[in-house]
This record gives C-alpha cells, sequence and structure tokens, in this order.
C-alpha cells in the first residue's frame, strides 16, 4: 500500500493509509472482559465539557494501539498515546470509544469500550483543543508567534488574517519532503516552525494550532479541492464571530501564490472543496 505524493498536497492512492490515523482495515477480535471500573479508568471523561476524552492506556511495547471515536455510520481512528485527548468533533450526541492492541496483521483486541454521552453548550469548544494531529501548548514555537502577532489585536478576523499573513508568506512548500514522508507521518509543529518548510497536513496542522491558541474555533479539514479533483488534501475552516460562520481558508496553496507575488483572496470558495474528515 505505497503512497504517492504530488505537489500541493498529500495524495495516496485509492487503497493506502492517508497517515497513520486512518485505518483501511479494523477487525476487532472478542472484546476484553473489564472488572467494574476498568473502563472508566482507561476512557477519561472529565474534559466532555471540552469536547475531548483522554486514554490512559499504554500499548505494552513494541505493539500498535487504536482509538476508535465513533458517532452513528462516522468512525475516526487514530494511533494510541497515553494521556492523548482524542476530539468528539461531530457535534452533541451519543459517541462509541473504542481502545484496542494489535494481535495480527490489520486485526486487533479490544482493551475497553465506553458510551459516551456529549451535551456542549458550545460545540465549537472542540476545535480549540489540542489534539494529536494539532499538538501545541504555550510553549510552542508557532504558538508564541501567534501571542506576539496578536499582541495588539483586537477581533478575530484580523487576527486569523495576521497569523494567514505570516504563514503563506514564510512557509514553503517541502516538494522533498512530500516524496518521501511516511504514512504514519504526523506533524512536529516545532520542526515545522524552525524549517519553514511543510506539506499541506503541516500547513493546516500550524494554522490550526496559532488560531486555536487565540480561542479562534479552527477545524483541519482533509479532502479534496476542486482544480486538484484527485488529489488528497488538508486545509482549514475558521469561525468568525463577527460573520457568524465558518469559512474556508488554504495557506498550502495560497502560500504559493503569495511568493510568487499574485494576489489571492484568504477566504475560498466552500463550493470547491470537497470534505471527507474534519478534525
Amino acid at each position: 500500500m505505497a503512497a504517492r505524493y504530488r505537489r500541493g498536497s498529500f495524495f495516496v492512492s485509492k487503497h493506502a493509509l492517508f497517515l497513520s490515523l486512518f485505518v483501511t482495515f479494523f477487525f476487532i477480535l472478542a472484546p476484553f472482559v473489564a472488572h467494574a471500573g476498568t473502563t472508566s479508568s482507561i476512557v477519561d471523561t472529565s474534559s466532555l465539557e471540552n469536547g475531548i476524552v483522554k486514554i490512559t492506556y499504554t500499548s505494552p511495547a513494541g505493539t500498535a494501539g487504536l482509538d476508535r471515536i465513533g458517532k452513528g455510520d462516522v468512525k475516526y481512528d487514530y494511533n494510541l498515546k497515553k494521556g492523548a485527548h482524542y476530539p468528539l468533533q461531530m457535534g452533541n450526541g451519543d459517541y462509541s470509544v473504542t481502545v484496542a492492541v494489535a494481535v495480527g496483521k490489520n486485526k486487533y483486541k479490544v482493551i475497553a469500550q465506553e458510551n459516551v454521552s456529549l451535551k456542549m453548550q458550545n460545540e465549537n469548544a472542540v476545535f480549540l483543543q489540542s489534539i494529536p494531529i494539532i499538538d501545541w501548548n504555550l510553549a510552542t514555537k508557532a504558538v508564541d508567534k501567534a501571542i506576539k502577532l496578536t499582541a495588539n489585536l483586537k477581533s478575530d478576523r484580523d487576527k486569523v488574517a495576521v497569523i494567514y499573513k505570516f504563514i503563506t508568506k514564510n512557509i514553503k512548500y517541502d516538494n522533498k519532503k512530500a516524496q518521501t514522508v511516511k504514512s504514519d507521518y504526523v506533524p512536529d509543529l516545532d520542526k515545522v516552525y524552525a524549517s519553514f518548510k511543510g506539506i499541506c497536513y503541516d500547513y493546516a496542522a500550524i494554522f490550526a494550532a496559532m488560531a486555536r491558541s487565540q480561542g479562534i474555533p479552527t477545524k483541519l479539514i482533509m479532502g479534496y479541492e476542486a482544480h486538484a479533483p484527485n488529489t488528497y488534501h488538508a486545509w482549514n475552516q475558521v469561525y468568525l464571530k463577527d460573520l457568524k460562520k465558518w469559512v474556508t481558508i488554504d495557506t498550502t496553496y495560497d502560500s504559493t501564490r503569495v511568493q510568487n507575488g499574485q494576489a489571492t483572496p484568504m477566504f475560498k470558495n466552500d463550493a470547491d472543496y470537497a470534505i471527507t474528515k474534519i478534525y
């Protein structure tokens, strides 16, 4: 299942994995029978008001683990990392959280399962959190830069604009990385910031971290853009309070335009983008 790549986006062949977060086959063996309290101690729901759950389980050394978040027919699979926060980004309602460890190729044994009812007052709060693919804190270099860039700005729109300008002006598309990146790649924001290079996944992750750090709900989106319909891509949506709506921003394609001296609008036409995953 080798991946292929094209300039401007992270593209995978029809049957390949897109990063380590999405598993094509997830065959779960007979569930582990948990004693009272075992499951709840593995799936920590103490931060549900922020739309996230924390997994406290550690896979045995050398063994892969997965966390599956499901709501209705939609499922998101993540590599398991102890202490990581996983988003419940599909709105209020009933979710299932399954923690499993590998016991063979594409075969997993369930360690814990829990049903979670999400009843957030502000469903956009989940898009402010640090999660495995947008891993940030106040010490993250890009976040520190965002704090400095926005220090004297009042509106979310102005803050988004200055973050967008910084990224599109300074971060260059990394063609070499696009040709060599492995399927289990997840952005390291400090490394991306230090190199000022990246692929679309990097652009979208660093933009999301910078905007989220300013209290601006920001989604990392994966899917397809109309001008490259066969190329799997990553971009962002941002919720602007003054407009009372989500707007689409694509720093990857715009960085090439900006760095070539071409004028381009910051807000894109939603109709030009087909969404497959939202984080």
